[in-house]
């Protein structure tokens, strides 16, 4: 029954923001044996034309080693911070295959969370480790989307998070680490958004 009031809950979350989306998202047909991915790239490709047509002039913070500084960036400027997590295309044509959702509704934050973690080994080619989507149940809007992506290179891993709260900001984590040292940790928030 759990399951089925859950079906339910997704389907109709589907076709609100369908119906309220500024690019065209089809509902997805839920069943029980598969997993319908939530299409986190065409939603945040839809915030990003949201922001630039917004007569606003972002805020830029980064900190990094015990220190914060802040600058004011053009509208435009945002797209190179975000591009990044725009690919691999994220949605059920591509990703159903390789990954699997869970879901509850978390209380203490009053969200439905959506979590994607790997069925198995990926491709080399998918750094896109998980992510979740949250959503207020009472409205059936998105409200929070967290990715991580992590790569190994030259002897380095780096973990990148992208935590994007919808219609204020957005941040990224880098976490740099080399072999045998400490890891060393760069925040970036981009805030369009101070109510």
């Amino acid at each position: 029954m759990q399951k089925l009031s859950l079906l339910a809950v997704v389907s109709c979350f589907f076709i609100f923001n369908a119906c309220h989306s500024t690019e065209t998202v089809k509902p997805a047909n839920l069943t029980v044996d598969s997993t319908n991915i939530f299409p986190v790239t065409s939603f945040l490709r839809a915030q990003l034309k949201e922001l630039d047509t917004l007569p606003i002039t972002p805020l830029y913070v980064v900190s990094q080693n015990g220190k914060k500084d802040s600058t004011w960036l053009k509208r435009e400027d945002i797209r190179k911070y975000a591009t990044p997590f725009l690919s691999p295309e994220i949605d059920s044509a591509n990703m159903q295959n390789l990954f699997q959702e869970s879901s509850f509704l978390d209380q203490s934050i009053n969200s439905y969370t959506f979590s994607y973690d790997p069925k198995g080994k990926l491709p080399g080619s998918i750094h896109l480790n998980h992510w979740d989507v949250y959503m207020n149940p009472q409205n059936n809007l998105v409200t929070r989307i967290y990715l991580v992506k992590e790569e190994d290179s030259s002897g380095e891993n780096i973990t990148r998070q992208l935590t994007w709260l919808v219609d204020k900001w957005f941040s990224i984590r880098t976490i740099s680490q080399k072999q045998g040292q400490k890891a060393e940790i760069k925040e970036e928030k981009m805030i369009w958004n101070f109510d």
